[in-house]
């Protein structure tokens, strides 16, 4: 067996193999299956799915691989054959799954966003810490490729100065999002174990919008920066090293207890060394709106790009793209080259992804080498909640900000917006290991 030249250094014998679960079989857990295999060591040994509707091709694939329903099923029976488990589910089962995972000794590797509200980064960051020799990865490839190694070097350098702002926008929506109604009941179909698919979430009667359509809906899903802020976010946030804002606020369209709004407009100030007078704000919107008056851009180039970022230095605007393959100094072209030719844009000192563009790849060569991935839980939890923090931004104003204390995990002037740091609704023991601690009740 021949490996890529990003395996070398591991010896891996023709008959070794790191055997892999997947919770999720079908949608985005059939791309996960999909870069997984691109590694020559993985193994499948398990799958669980709920919905039998979806996994016809990952199962006709692999015939003989054991196929359940329930993931706490397969973890108990197949326990001794799982060295990894890959979580590609809605968000709403990534934090259930991960703490079951965890808790029966598992390296992980989880789609973004790692959960679905900011109490469940803190607990899973705990649960990860219980264990350090366990690998753990956020799939967000963004985090696999230069963009932000290149970044946090010219920051290293001072190439672009203090940064006063960074601009952040998504296309997103593109799914049913906003003043939505819970819709009436539908039979459940055949092929769906509807409690299984609902899991830690409350009560609620089947209807396939749920199902179909659940990102924009608060019990499952966490909108668009759930589908993209895991991704366009990483390049300034990493490059920059920035920790938990200070102060938030924002606007956005009419929304409800059951979906979250279909437009945001939301602002976060943090303290950074990087700052001007060691302060910058980062500005993130969705749903078409988009930033205006940006230093050194020209807004017809705002209007006609989605997914991206504007880092706002003292010397140069610096744009990266949703997934931070590149950055580079908007405007100007001959610094650029200039840069380059100085071997400027590639990583010099920041050690490169052994797998560019593959979380999952590289989880499994991190696994097998025995070193943490990059994405690693106690990261990508703290990313997250940056991340997730914009959905509560929508509760403050720019004159009466929500000022954050991430030590005691709430929100000095508004008991209202602390409640969004955790669910809305009590957790179902049932599908938690007891290695969770759950929050006070009312917390």
């Amino acid at each position: 067996m021949v490996l890529p030249s990003w395996c070398i250094g591991k010896q891996i014998g023709p008959n070794d193999k790191f055997r892999v679960a997947t919770v999720g079989a079908g949608g985005m857990a059939r791309a996960d299956i999909t870069w997984l295999r691109q590694h020559p060591a993985c193994q499948f040994v398990a799958f669980s799915d709920v919905d039998d509707s979806r996994t016809a091709e990952t199962y006709n694939e692999y015939p003989d691989v054991p196929k359940f329903k329930d993931y706490r099923v397969m973890l108990d029976k197949m326990d001794k054959e799982i060295d990894g488990v890959d979580i590609g589910t809605p968000d709403h089962t990534h934090f259930p799954a991960a703490a079951w995972a965890l808790s029966m000794n598992k390296h992980v590797c989880c789609q973004k966003p790692v959960v679905r509200t900011v109490w469940e980064c803190r607990e899973l960051a705990r649960l990860a810490k219980k264990n350090p020799k366990l690998i753990t990865q956020m799939g967000n490839q963004g985090h696999t490729l230069n963009g932000w190694r290149v970044m946090r070097e010219w920051v290293e350098d001072d190439v672009f100065g203090k940064v006063s702002d960074i601009y952040m926008w998504s296309d997103r929506p593109v799914w049913p999002q906003g003043n939505l109604q819970v819709p009436a009941a539908q039979p459940v179909p055949a092929e769906l174990d509807w409690k299984l698919w609902l899991g830690t979430a409350s009560q609620q009667d089947f209807h396939p919008d749920v199902k179909n359509f659940w990102r924009g809906l608060r019990h499952y899903g966490v909108g668009a920066v759930g589908d993209m802020a895991c991704h366009i976010v990483d390049t300034p946030y990493s490059g920059l090293e920035l920790g938990l804002p200070t102060k938030l606020w924002g606007d956005c369209s009419e929304y409800n207890d059951y979906s979250w709004p279909a437009q945001t407009s939301v602002h976060m100030e943090f303290d950074s060394p990087h700052g001007v007078d060691g302060k910058l704000t980062l500005h993130w919107s969705d749903g078409g709106v988009k930033p205006e008056n940006v230093r050194r851009v020209d807004q017809e180039w705002i209007n006609r790009n989605s997914n991206v970022s504007l880092t706002v230095g003292e010397k140069y605007t610096v744009e990266s793209d949703c997934y931070g393959s590149y950055v580079a100094l908007h405007g100007d072209r001959d610094k650029m080259i200039e840069m380059k030719k100085a071997g400027m844009l590639e990583p010099r000192r920041h050690e490169r992804s052994m797998s560019p563009g593959n979380s999952q790849q590289e989880w499994i060569q991190c696994c097998l080498e025995g070193k943490q991935c990059p994405s690693n839980f106690k990261y990508a939890t703290a990313f997250t909640e940056v991340a997730l923090l914009f959905l509560v931004s929508i509760m403050g104003k720019e004159n009466d900000p929500l000022i954050y204390d991430p030590k005691k995990l709430r929100f000095t002037n508004s008991p209202e917006a602390t409640k969004m740091l955790h669910s809305q609704y009590a957790y179902n023991r049932e599908f938690l290991p007891d290695t969770v601690r759950l929050p006070r009740q009312g917390a």
